[in-house]
C-alpha cells in the first residue's frame, strides 16, 4: 500500500539549488513544508514544523547546534524518527554513502545526477520499495568502491571519518570538537586512529589522502 509523501522539507546552503528543488516539486504535485540554509535552522524548524520527508545537503553552513555531514544527518535521523530522510549531495565518495547508508538514511541522490532523481527517491519512500533509493552516480560510486582511491576509508568508524573530513576542510580539533558535541581528546584520538588506519604520516599527508579520495 503506498502512503501519500505530501509535505516535504528542504535544506541546503545554496539559494538556486533549493530554487531548482522547490520547482522539481512542484512538477511531481508536491508540497515544499520549508526550506532552510544551515543546520541549526533545520533543527530548529523541524521541532516545530514536521515533514514527511527531508531532502537536504550533506554539508552546509557551521552551526553550534546544528553541525552538518554525518553528525547532523544521525541527529535528524535521532531526534526525527518518523521523518524520511534522503541527502542530496556534491560528494561522490563510497565510504561516506556507505556510511550514510549504515546510519539508516532512505535514499542519496548526487547533485551530478538530473535533479528528477530527488522525486524518483520520494516516490520510492512512496511506494516502499527500492529503497534505500540511490541515484546512478551514487550507484556507480558504491558498485566500484572497492578499485577507487581512496577505499581504505571504509576501514573507518563514522567518527573517524566524520573527524578526517571537518580536519581536511580546514577546522581546527577545538572546532570539530564543537561541531560534533565531543571533547578535543576524543577527536585527537579519533584522528590518530584514522592515520593508523590510512597508514599516513603527518597532518599535511592526511588532508591530501582527503581531498584525493574525494571526502572533501
Amino acid at each position: 500500500m503506498q502512503i501519500a509523501m505530501r509535505r516535504i522539507g528542504l535544506a541546503d546552503d545554496h539559494p538556486v539549488i533549493l530554487n531548482a528543488l522547490q520547482t522539481c516539486l512542484m512538477d511531481g504535485a508536491l508540497e515544499t513544508a520549508f526550506a532552510v540554509r544551515t543546520g541549526g535552522q533545520l533543527m530548529e524548524t523541524l521541532r516545530m514544523q514536521p515533514c514527511d520527508v527531508l531532502v537536504t545537503d550533506y554539508s552546509m553552513a557551521q552551526h553550534p547546534h546544528g553541525g552538518d555531514g554525518l553528525a547532523m544527518v544521525e541527529r535528524v535521523l535521532r531526534r526525527f524518527p518518523e521523518c524520511r530522510l534522503v541527502v542530496f549531495t556534491m560528494l561522490h565518495n563510497p565510504a561516506v554513502f556507505g556510511q550514510l547508508l549504515a546510519l539508516g538514511v532512505d535514499g542519496i541522490v548526487s547533485k551530478n545526477d538530473d535533479i528528477h532523481e530527488v522525486l524518483l527517491a520520494i516516490r520510492a519512500i512512496e511506494a516502499g520499495i527500492g529503497l534505500p533509493y540511490c541515484s546512478p552516480s551514487v550507484r556507480e560510486a558504491l558498485s566500484s568502491q572497492l578499485n577507487r582511491p581512496g577505499a581504505a576509508l571504509q576501514a573507518l568508524s563514522q567518527r573517524e571519518l566524520e573527524v578526517v573530513r571537518l580536519f581536511a576542510q580546514g577546522q581546527t580539533l577545538d572546532e570539530i570538537a564543537a561541531n560534533l558535541g565531543r571533547a578535543k581528546t576524543t577527536v585527537a584520538t579519533h584522528k590518530k586512529n584514522a592515520m593508523d588506519k590510512l597508514g599516513v604520516i603527518g597532518n599535511t599527508e592526511l588532508i591530501r589522502y582527503a581531498f584525493e579520495a574525494n571526502l572533501v
